[in-house]
């Protein structure tokens, strides 16, 4: 049976910050919290486990992205395939005109190495405008000799390379545009397969627009395999560049067959990008125009009735003559913001979320009102929702307890005549009790508690509410050890009881583990693996969350002297993502891991590995 997924997060983007100051602090992240589960996220100080906690509530600001609880979105925005389609358009264009510098970098570099090889080889003066050799008229000798020092020539300079240099920011730019534009696109394709699943748009046009973002996805993915050769070219040209530097050439003829060599490779890559880009901009541009609504779609419709004029191809036709009239349907976004899934909600619906979904913070002292008492601090969630305790099941359950208490009073309440401020302290003073409190404690104030006591009370204040979802905010941090364990052990079994499904944010992995059914660890907003927090412990796969591990205090003395600890560094582990990019993958069943090719590929062998040494120990 599949798990029901309570609560889904999408794209979810928190930026602090204006312009050159901005900050993501969560990048994009997505998961499911599935009903009755406890979802542990567990990162170091700063990583941004808070932030999505505050999220979740509602509490912090969202500049991108989606929450839906129970399959309705709770916070956040409407997803918009009209903008994202602009972003992506815009990434495309800003790749075409990298393009076209690249071009006349590369045509310029090209002439510049003809003019320097027949300076040093031939002796020769090459002219740029008749692309012709003659000889030089002061019979001077400029021909290098084979088996000279070439570092001893002005042979090769940095302030003489200044288009190759033009060339690798270009390429590296258009990389990282790409990066862009995939997750862009893999946002899109997501969100359309969740369209449709929920059956709300039309099928033509939903099968058309996936259609064309498959096709740029996979135009992407072959540029991005292509600029990715242009730019370890690139690398090779400056590696023998700099080999001239350290005196490691002596011959000039192999210079110029070695960078000749790897300067027409770069050439011929860059002319297979330059079809690729434009068939890329024109699938991009009629998946805008099919999108486009309002006076946009106007505007498209104009372009294509010119594409039209222009276009002798019967295939290209037969696709506008189909985009033309899918455009004359309701326009995707309109029906997205009228579906009641995907819709913004009231403000009746928001204060509704907030019965349903309930927090417990970090800080158990500044998180409580000093200056109310317990039975305020508890009863305000009751007062902001009185149904919560005027009903009728309410009232018969106070009514059984007084006359189980007052047995010389049975018959005296009843539902008529029944007071609901009694119901409503009784109800206070039942969960009070339930969280370890005596009914003395409802008429002090938090500071005369400890920290554990003033934590139960935060805990009462959330469960008061009858929630479903419980974000858990690194309850127990701020607490000693042994009060640590009896804050689990009450939550773990208000779970049962009451059916609830938490998420537990910590930074120590050996709490979550204890708690949480599935683990996902976060790096500087990234979420870089989730899994079952068995498999998590037993299997951990990215050089993060084995860091994490490595920093588990162990019990045993003498292994904890032996233990080393395993430093995390991203650019020593990562030197290859601007080339390979990260996405996250499925390794194995449940085991999710934010990783690109090689890395994927690095983790499979060393599990076939293993599973070698396994059988031969057997």
């Amino acid at each position: 049976m599949a798990k029901q997924s309570l609560l889904k997060v999408r794209d979810l983007l928190i930026e602090y910050g204006h312009g050159k100051n901005k900050v993501s602090a969560v990048k994009e992240v997505s998961f499911d919290i599935y009903k009755g589960e406890t979802f542990g996220l567990v990162g170091e100080s700063g990583s941004g486990k808070s932030t999505i906690g505050k999220a979740l509530m509602g509490i912090e600001p969202i500049n991108d992205g989606t929450i839906y609880y129970q399959d309705t979105l709770a916070f956040g925005k409407t997803p918009n395939l009209i903008k994202m389609n602009e972003k992506m358009e815009h990434h495309v264009k800003v790749m075409k005109l990298n393009q076209t510098a690249i071009t006349k970098a590369l045509e310029i570099y090209a002439e510049d190495y003809k003019r320097v090889y027949f300076k040093y080889i031939e002796g020769k003066y090459y002219d740029l405008k008749s692309k012709e050799t003659v000889e030089y008229s002061d019979n001077k000798i400029r021909k290098i000799e084979e088996g000279l020092d070439l570092k001893d020539h002005k042979l090769v300079s940095k302030s003489k390379d200044p288009k190759l240099k033009l060339v690798e920011d270009a390429v590296k730019e258009i990389i990282k545009r790409i990066l862009k534009l995939y997750k862009l696109q893999d946002k899109s394709l997501a969100l359309l397969k969740m369209l449709k699943k929920d059956e709300i748009i039309n099928v033509d046009l939903l099968k058309k627009v996936t259609e064309l973002h498959t096709r740029t996805n996979k135009l992407t993915l072959k540029i991005r395999k292509s600029e990715s050769k242009m730019y370890l070219t690139i690398q090779e040209i400056e590696k023998v560049r700099n080999d001239v530097r350290k005196g490691k050439y002596k011959s000039v003829k192999r210079f110029f067959f070695d960078l000749g060599k790897l300067l027409e490779a770069l050439i011929s890559e860059h002319k297979l990008v330059s079809p690729m880009i434009s068939e890329l901009k024109q699938a991009q541009k009629l998946s805008s125009a099919l999108v486009s609504k309002g006076s946009s779609k106007k505007e498209w419709s104009k372009w294509i009735n010119e594409k039209f004029s222009k276009t002798t191809d019967e295939q290209k036709l037969i696709e506008l003559e189909q985009i033309k009239e899918l455009m004359t349907m309701e326009n995707i976004q309109k029906t997205l913001e009228s579906s009641p899934k995907y819709k913004l909600p009231t403000s009746s619906e928001k204060h509704e979320l907030k019965k349903q979904m309930q927090m417990i913070f970090q800080d158990p002292a500044s998180s409580l009102n000093d200056r109310m008492p317990v039975e305020e601090i508890i009863a305000e969630g009751l007062d902001n929702f009185p149904e919560l305790y005027k009903n009728e099941f309410a009232a018969q359950t106070y009514i059984e307890w007084f006359e189980l208490n007052n047995p010389d009073k049975i018959g005296m309440i009843t539902l008529e005549n029944i007071k609901y401020n009694k119901v409503k302290q009784f109800l206070i003073l039942q969960l009070l009790t339930t969280v370890g409190m005596l009914p003395e404690h409802l008429s002090r104030y938090p500071h005369e508690f400890s920290g554990g006591q003033r934590q139960r009370i935060g805990i009462a204040r959330a469960l008061i509410m009858k929630p479903s979802f419980v974000v858990c905010d690194e309850p127990i941090s701020a607490l000693d050890v042994s009060i640590r364990a009896q804050v689990i052990n009450l939550l773990s079994k208000f779970q049962l009881e009451f059916d609830l499904t938490y998420i537990f944010i910590a930074h120590d992995l050996s709490v979550v583990r204890f708690i949480a059914n599935r683990i996902a660890v976060i790096y500087r907003g990234d979420i870089v693996e989730l899994a079952d927090a068995d498999e998590l412990f037993n299997n951990p796969l990215h050089p993060y969350t084995k860091s994490l591990l490595s920093a588990v205090p162990l019990p045993d003395p003498e292994l904890e002297k032996k233990k080393k600890s395993i430093k995390y560094d991203p650019e020593a582990e990562h030197f290859d993502y601007i080339t390979d990019s990260p996405k996250w993958r499925e390794i194995e069943k449940g085991h999710f891991i934010l990783a690109n090719e090689r890395e994927a590929l690095e983790i499979k062998n060393q599990k076939k590995k293993n599973k070698k040494v396994t059988q031969k120990g057997a």
